[in-house]
């Protein structure tokens, strides 16, 4: 199975309470960079060296290799974040090492050098380079199927959000490339028709003449072939996340969270589909271009938020009462959904409100579904919820009784018992006391003290 960075494991039947904080910690999203944009802070700082005999051998051969100064380079994304990366690649349950570097002098060009140990020496086995400023990532996976991993390595550039990739395999001691010849926004390795050989995934955002696109390559001898394409959102700007594994409880897939504008963001789903034989995008919509379906003004993202190991998509709605030209983020319902491919229907598993100012959410019973509205209080640092009611008088219904209201006291307001009768603490965060009050505890919809502490959850800080 091939694999680029880490991925959240869940457990079936975990507490309501742990698997929220699971999630959490990664639900609000800077949109402010990409995979490749910014400044290589790794460039101003040189690693450490290495104290263990192995890692100090490495670095020596490394430093004969180069021949002069170097600066070593670290992957910007995925799990592999090391300039120095051990993994078996030749297949004989030994790890062989990986260094990417730059020579003092050169920091537009980025070198690749594979070792190996033999009779306990290390040797050098392939050297590469790449006209690529930066390592976006690495990945390792089964490309040929002959039971041994292969490298995949992203070279970025900080000039623009798009890298290109090679894939490097080791045949009798040595190391070959081989080049994809083809720009990607985002890249992964897994195996997704099963078969047993890991495909390459690349998705591209819209630049230049380069649509915006899916594509799924596979290695078949010394060469790279495309066994699969598919049309993403034209709007899309950058991807602020990338998720791989179950989409439903048998098929796997990615699903993308795409940046098209300020505060607007689509999800992105592409699977094979074992029948037709294709990489298919059942979101994207061929009349405008774009994943509509999924569009929403909210920066949360799509993730495992249950922890059954299937990814939920984030769908969200406003709140009765709010129009899109008056919303903020914390007045909208976010509807977790999973994706049946098999029907083409999203399957609602969990609904929330998030209040992103004061970094806390709070799931939503389904008796409250369609009976709810919110109102927030910057001021007061309150967000209450309030019944939605029908009336004769407006269509569209009006403004009830207020059922909840969170409210962030600091330790002296709350110790002074100032304005904080009949609340009760949820929790407490460095100064400050986060409390609830149940303002109509007689009224049908009305959640008891423990429902509400069950609901409520901190975003924990990334």
């Amino acid at each position: 199975m091939g694999y680029c960075f880490a991925q959240g494991r869940g457990v079936k039947g975990m507490k309501r309470k742990t698997w929220i904080a699971a999630w959490a910690a990664s639900i609000a999203v800077s949109l402010s960079g990409c995979s490749f944009a910014g400044l290589d802070a790794q460039t101003l700082m040189h690693a450490p060296k290495p104290t263990g005999e192995n890692e100090a051998d490495i670095q020596a051969l490394l430093d004969q290799t180069a021949g002069g100064q170097i600066t070593l380079k670290y992957p910007s994304e995925g799990e592999y974040r090391s300039a120095i990366l051990k993994h078996d690649i030749g297949g004989s349950g030994a790890d062989e090492a990986m260094a990417f570097y730059q020579e003092t002098g050169e920091p537009t060009a980025t070198n690749l050098v594979f070792m190996q140990k033999a009779d306990d020496k290390w040797k050098v086995i392939g050297m590469f380079g790449s006209q690529a400023s930066q390592v976006d990532r690495v990945c390792f996976g089964d490309l040929d199927g002959d039971g041994k991993d292969e490298i995949v390595v992203g070279w970025g550039s900080n000039l623009n959000n798009n890298g290109t990739a090679c894939a490097y395999s080791c045949k009798n001691g040595k190391m070959s490339e081989t080049k994809l010849y083809q720009n990607y926004s985002e890249l992964a390795v897994m195996d997704f028709d099963g078969d047993g050989r890991d495909e390459i995934f690349t998705a591209s955002v819209t630049a230049g003449d380069q649509p915006a696109q899916a594509n799924l390559l596979r290695v078949k001898g010394e060469n790279i072939e495309s066994v699969g394409r598919a049309p993403l959102d034209t709007g899309v700007t950058q991807y602020a996340s990338m998720k791989l594994g179950l989409v439903n409880e048998k098929q796997k897939g990615v699903v993308l969270d795409g940046v098209k504008s300020t505060n607007t963001m689509v999800t992105e789903l592409l699977y094979w589909n074992a029948k037709t034989k294709k990489l298919e995008a059942p979101f994207y919509d061929a009349a405008t271009k774009t994943a509509k379906s999924t569009v929403r003004n909210t920066s949360v993202v799509s993730r495992d938020i249950n922890g059954d190991k299937i990814i939920e998509i984030p769908l969200v709605s406003l709140m009765p009462g709010y129009s899109s030209a008056t919303a903020d983020e914390a007045d909208y319902l976010t509807n977790w959904q999973r994706y049946d491919t098999q029907s083409n229907t999203f399957v609602r598993v969990m609904s929330m409100v998030v209040d992103y100012a004061d970094g806390y959410l709070l799931s939503i019973p389904d008796m409250w579904r369609g009976k709810i509205t919110t109102r927030m209080d910057p001021a007061t640092r309150s967000f209450t919820f309030y019944q939605w009611m029908q009336s004769p008088n407006n269509a569209a219904g009006v403004l009830g009784p207020q059922l909840l209201k969170v409210e962030v006291f600091t330790k002296k307001e709350w110790n002074a018992k100032a304005d904080t009768a009949g609340y009760f603490e949820l929790t407490t965060k460095d100064n400050l006391i986060f409390a609830a009050l149940i303002p109509s505890p007689n009224n049908s919809l009305s959640l008891t003290e423990r429902e509400v502490k069950e609901a409520f959850q901190l975003i924990p800080q990334e």
